[in-house]
């Protein structure tokens, strides 16, 4: 650059700073071409008044982005975005950029281009598509993600990027990835594989590791994974917790799974947590989500007493009723002890469980797996006579805001006329959050009869909007009796929950999902007969959906056959006539079924196929199960498709003992290695589990299937019930 001309711009500056007129006498009369020296002297010239020229800093992650092209563009009060950016930046090696420039918001800002290491497993990788990020204001920082990009996918399926979708979108995904402002946290990094202390910037890195183990575990795209984000924030899950509960009644009267759930970015940070590079130094779920164990009770009654449901229930109905009116929530984001009963939560289920502390024995009771089998039937008796109905949430005490007057209520949507969880017409959104067959006035049950598909529903005002679904219930009886120290030892999920074993196998796949408590037995329909002997209360059997029909006869099962489990009902260890002329008798009675105190289902009739309920049962003298299902909780007949569809059993009070009994040994189902399926395309892969007794028998096996990355895993039956 001329002297000259660095001379005259240093003047000017000077002049202009005191006000003074400033004239440039020399004319130019050949291009000027700035080199770096010219750039710095014209950086001068604009700063001379006082102060730099203003920037925002920020960083590129999916780990750092090098070398990606970074551009911000005004977005206008309808949500439309510029065309051209107002200002632009490229990043560094490490991720980091800088947007110099006074810039305007609300703003967009788009990522394209550049390289980064997975976190999952140090591979190289493009980034293809592009990442973005939206600001309403100026914010401290920048940082664009994948989580970024959620909310910016979120708000336009909203509808646009007007400041209310953009402010919900921000809400929903900044709370899954654990209350962190994604778009303004910094990951930070802790050396691989160990623990530090959580902050923040841990959370954000685990959140990375977690979007980048699910992705790479089935070969998705990143937008793929930024829906998963999407989704999954949608549902109120959050990186530790998601929301896979049990599916529809079936207009049989049967249940199903559900379909399309995602917990894919979930699965993806409990992966994580144990991945030797896992740099948030987040190793454990404890660390960033604690188990909040209650206070550890103990039960009163005498020690002969430690073993009768009966007495346990009645002497510990002040226990009971103090942990029913404790907060049964987990507490996160602004749900707090004071509004957890009626906080508005993204997903209709409502909150997810807190935890309970343990209940001890009352004193002299010697044998302390009869107390706890004893317990939990004492439990389930409590929940039963609460009057609770059949839901799709995970607590019995959360009632979801009433939204029924909707067209397309997300909340208190009940199918009229029917049990069957349908969304209805093709424009609905949404299904059956509860049956229309519990009354929360007085808490009856609407009757149904033999032959009756369809019962008579409730209207919108007078249904009983507090209950919970049948793996929910089995979950939360568990909980609540302080049997497990983790709400994931049994899963809400119904295909986790009744398959899910580490027993058999030397490891076990990421995407299994956590341990679950007890052991699981190969009691069946097909062997119900000879093994139902070694059912012992609390044991909890896993239904199949009912098999299908030809014409109007049950198709024989063969080798290949595959069914899904889809249902959960608890061993009560008792028939009918035991519970009728015991106690408690008059809650048994098939006069009272459907009055407020009954503990018999109001779908008797219907399971029995005949109307006159006390003669079938007389006649029949079931055993009896207690099943969450039709209007909620309630004593059913072990018989029908119940009886016609058992798959196997899980043990959770006294695994050990099953483990170690000889008369049991052939009837534990573990998994088998050598028949495990490796992924293939658009699966994670496949666990195999079998007893001794259906291998040696030509029986079934259980297959734990991952599908594509996203999707909930499914357990079936393959094979012939022997």
């Amino acid at each position: 650059m001329d002297a000259w001309l660095f001379e005259a711009a240093s003047g000017m500056s000077r002049a202009a700073c005191r006000g003074a007129p400033f004239l440039i006498s020399k004319v130019i009369v050949k291009p000027i071409f700035l080199t770096a020296a010219a750039g710095a002297a014209f950086s001068v010239f604009l700063s001379a008044c006082g102060g730099s020229t203003p920037s925002t800093s920020g960083g590129v992650y999916m780990g750092p982005v090098a070398n990606a092209s970074v551009a911000a563009h005004e977005i206008a009060a309808d949500g439309t975005v510029s065309d051209k950016p107002s200002a632009i930046a490229t990043t560094a090696s490490d991720g980091t950029f800088r947007l110099r420039g006074a810039l305007r918001y609300p703003l967009l800002v788009r990522v394209t281009g550049g390289s980064f290491e997975e976190e999952a497993d140090g591979a190289a990788a493009n980034l293809s598509g592009e990442l973005d990020a939206v600001y309403l204001s100026a914010p401290a920082q920048m940082v664009v993600s994948a989580y970024s990009s959620a909310i910016v996918a979120d708000a336009r399926a909203a509808g646009g990027l007007v400041a209310g979708n953009i402010a919900a979108a921000m809400s929903r995904v900044n709370a899954f990835a654990g209350d962190i402002d994604v778009q303004q946290t910094t990951p930070a990094f802790a050396a691989a594989g160990t623990a530090s202390t959580v902050t923040d910037g841990a959370k954000m890195a685990l959140a990375l590791g977690a979007e980048s183990e699910s992705r790479t575990a089935d070969g998705g795209s990143i937008g793929e994974s930024t829906q998963d984000i999407v989704a999954q924030a949608a549902n109120g899950d959050t990186l530790t917790s998601c929301h896979a509960g049990a599916g529809n009644i079936a207009a049989d009267g049967t249940l199903g799974a559900p379909t399309g759930g995602n917990c894919s970015i979930t699965a993806g940070a409990s992966a994580y947590m144990s991945n030797p590079r896992n740099r948030s130094g987040i190793t454990a779920a404890a660390q960033i989500e604690p188990a909040m164990p209650g206070a550890i009770q103990t039960a009163k009654g005498s020690a002969l007493a430690c073993g009768d449901r009966i007495a346990l229930l009645n002497d510990n109905l002040a226990l009971f009723d103090g942990r029913r009116n404790d907060v049964q929530a987990k507490l996160t984001g602004n749900m707090t002890k004071a509004n957890w009963a009626t906080f508005v939560t993204t997903s209709s289920w409502g909150p997810l469980a807190g935890q309970y502390g343990a209940i001890q024995p009352p004193a002299g009771c010697a044998d302390i797996d009869t107390f706890r089998r004893e317990l939990v039937m004492a439990v389930e008796n409590y929940w039963v006579d609460q009057n609770i109905n059949y839901c799709h949430h995970h607590i019995p005490g959360w009632l979801p805001m009433d939204d029924s007057s909707s067209a397309d209520p997300k909340y208190r949507n009940s199918s009229k006329g029917s049990t069957s969880g349908e969304k209805g017409n093709s424009t609905q959104q949404y299904g059956m959050t509860c049956t229309a067959q519990r009354n929360g006035i007085d808490g009856s049950q609407i009757v149904q009869h033999q032959g009756e598909a369809s019962a008579q529903a409730l209207p919108s005002a007078q249904i009983q909007w507090h209950g919970v679904d049948c793996s929910d219930f089995t979950a939360w009886v568990y909980n609540f009796a302080g049997l497990t120290t983790d709400n994931r030892e049994v899963e809400t999920g119904i295909t986790t929950q009744a398959c899910m074993t580490p027993a058999g196998a030397a490891s076990t796949p990421k995407w299994a999902g956590p341990q679950q408590a007890g052991v699981l037995l190969d009691i069946n329909h097909g062997n119900f007969d000879d093994t139902s002997k070694h059912l012992l209360p609390g044991d909890l059997l896993y239904i199949t959906v009912a098999p299908p029909k030809v014409g109007n006869v049950t198709a024989p099962e063969t080798a290949t056959s595959t069914i899904a489990l889809s249902h959960v009902v608890t061993w009560t260890g008792k028939k009918w006539s035991e519970l009728r002329n015991g106690p408690d008798g008059w809650r048994y009675d098939p006069a009272h079924i459907g009055e407020p105190g009954s503990r018999l289902g109001g779908d008797l009739a219907y399971i029995l196929n005949d109307n006159d309920v006390l003669r079938a049962l007389t006649a029949l003298d079931p055993y009896m199960i207690v099943d969450s299902h039709y209007a909620g909780p309630a004593y059913r007949p072990f018989y029908g498709w119940y009886r016609g569809s058992v798959s196997n059993a899980r043990r959770i009070i006294g695994a050990d003992a099953a483990r170690a009994n000889p008369e049991l040994a052939a009837l534990i189902i573990e998994q088998q290695p050598s028949m495990a399926r490796q992924a293939a395309k658009g699966t994670l892969g496949q666990i195999v589990l079998a007893s001794k007794h259906g291998l040696a028998n030509g029986g079934y096996r259980l297959a734990y299937t991952q599908g594509s990355n996203g999707a909930l895993a499914s357990c079936e039956r393959v094979g012939i019930a022997k």
